[in-house]
């Protein structure tokens, strides 16, 4: 896996994360809107439903909740409304392409888990870069992007 950071156009701070999925290379970008995991936001969420069906919800929730809340799987977008005043504008917080993250807010990522990965998102399982983090249990974090992992290349442990 390599995590690399860059500059977004606000001079946010943003990463591109190369993981390796089924033999594969897969590239993934993290946005920076300023979300945080535990705060509450209005919502929209896209998901597959038991027929197969994508369906729109919505409602008030955190990005804790609405990442752990859904099956295998099942969740596709999450949408944040904005919290600049008077902005009716939705951003996305998660899209999955393929059962795989496609774009990722850096708060997910920086706090979901080994568990909500295996639970949720089983496609995106990287056991090689979580014991090169030192990750033990499903309740460790299963990215780190603090400065310590920067612009780190992690072998092949398979």
């Amino acid at each position: 896996m390599y995590i690399k950071e860059h500059k977004g156009y606000s001079d946010e701070t943003v990463y591109s994360v190369e993981q390796k999925i089924g033999n594969k290379m897969h590239k993934f970008y993290t946005s920076e809107y300023g979300f945080k995991w535990d705060v509450e936001y209005d919502y929209r969420v896209v998901s597959k439903c038991v027929a197969g069906w994508m369906t729109i919800s919505e409602g008030k929730s955190t990005l804790q909740a609405l990442v752990n809340r859904y099956k295998k799987n099942a969740l596709q977008t999450i949408e944040l409304k904005s919290t600049h005043p008077g902005s009716d504008t939705y951003l996305t917080a998660l899209a999955i392409k393929a059962n795989k993250f496609a774009t990722v807010a850096n708060c997910i990522l920086e706090n979901i888990t080994i568990g909500t990965i295996h639970s949720s998102f089983p496609k995106m399982a990287d056991h090689g870069h979580w014991s090169a983090i030192g990750s033990k249990t499903w309740a460790d974090n299963a990215y780190r992007l603090e400065d310590s992992f920067k612009h780190v290349t992690y072998g092949d442990h398979y």
